[in-house]
C-alpha cells in the first residue's frame, strides 16, 4: 500500500495549443501564479509541511500523517481504524518502509525517486518560482482547453528527467490539472499509465493557498483511481529528532 498520491509523476501527456492567441510568456504565468498563491516570501519561508489527509481508492480507505522538509526528507503514516498498518520515509535520498507484517525494509530506487518528486513538486514546499534554482526546467507549452477551460500550460522537468504538466487557470492562475504518465503505486505496480489530477478547494494556511483536495484518474477511460482530502496543514512545526529514521 502506498500513499505517494501527492507525489509524485512520470512523462506528461502530448499537449495541444488552443487557436486562440496568447502573449504570456514564462516569467508572466508563473509570476501570475506564485502572487496567486499568497507570494514568493511567504512561499519560501515555508521550512516543513506536515497534514493530515483522507486517501480513497476503489479497494480501501485510510487516513495519513505526511510531513516533508525543505532539506529533502520526508515520512508518511498509514493508519487503518485507528490502527497504524504502514510508514514510508526518505532521508536525504535513503528511503525505507515498514509494515507489520515485514517490519523494516530498504526502499527502492524507484520509490525513492517518487518520493523525492512528492517534496519538489510545487503544492508543499516550494513554489514554482524556485524551480530553476533547484535545478529543474520549466517551460512554457502555450494554451490547451480542457473542460471548456483555456489553460496556460507548463511543462516541468526535474533535474532526473521525470517530466509533468501542469495546467494553470487563467482567472484564478491556479493549478487545476496535472497530467503524467506514471505507476499508481510504483512498488506494487511499476506498470506506467496516463493519469490527471485535479486540484481542488484551494484554502490560505500561513498566508500560502494549499489544494485541500485532489482526485486521480485514467485519462483514457476517466476512471477514479484515488482521492484525497487534506484534512489539516501545519506549517513550520518543530520536528521530533529521529522522525525521519527507521525504527
Amino acid at each position: 500500500m502506498r500513499a505517494n498520491w501527492i507525489l509524485l509523476l512520470a512523462i506528461a501527456l502530448p499537449i495541444g495549443c488552443a487557436d486562440a492567441p496568447d502573449h504570456a510568456d514564462l516569467a508572466s504565468v508563473v509570476a501570475r501564479h506564485v502572487e496567486a498563491r499568497g507570494g514568493a516570501d511567504a512561499i519560501s519561508r515555508i521550512e516543513t509541511f506536515e497534514s493530515d489527509l483522507r486517501i480513497e481508492e476503489p479497494t480501501f480507505a485510510v487516513d495519513g500523517r505526511y510531513v516533508a522538509t525543505r532539506d529533502g526528507r520526508m515520512r508518511i503514516d498509514v493508519s487503518m481504524d485507528g490502527t497504524r498498518v504502514f510508514t514510508e520515509a526518505l532521508d536525504h535520498g535513503r528511503s525505507w518502509s515498514w509494515s507489520p507484517d515485514e517490519g523494516v525494509s530498504e526502499g527502492s530506487p524507484q520509490g525513492s525517486a517518487a518520493l523525492r518528486h512528492g517534496i519538489e513538486f510545487p503544492f508543499k514546499l516550494f513554489g514554482l518560482h524556485e524551480m530553476t534554482a533547484r535545478g529543474h526546467r520549466l517551460e512554457l507549452q502555450g494554451r490547451e482547453v480542457v473542460g471548456g477551460i483555456d489553460y496556460h500550460v507548463l511543462r516541468l522537468t526535474l533535474d532526473d528527467g521525470f517530466e509533468v504538466a501542469y495546467y494553470v487557470h487563467p482567472e484564478t492562475w491556479l493549478i487545476e490539472r496535472e497530467r503524467t504518465r506514471r505507476a499508481l503505486h510504483v512498488d506494487v505496480d511499476p506498470t506506467p499509465e496516463w493519469i490527471e489530477t485535479v486540484y481542488s478547494d484551494y484554502r490560505p494556511v500561513g498566508g500560502v493557498l494549499f489544494p485541500h483536495r485532489q482526485v486521480e484518474r485514467k485519462v483514457e477511460s476517466g476512471e477514479v483511481l484515488s482521492t484525497g482530502t487534506i484534512l489539516a496543514i501545519r506549517l513550520n512545526v518543530p520536528l521530533p529528532a529521529g522522525r525521519f529514521s527507521p525504527p
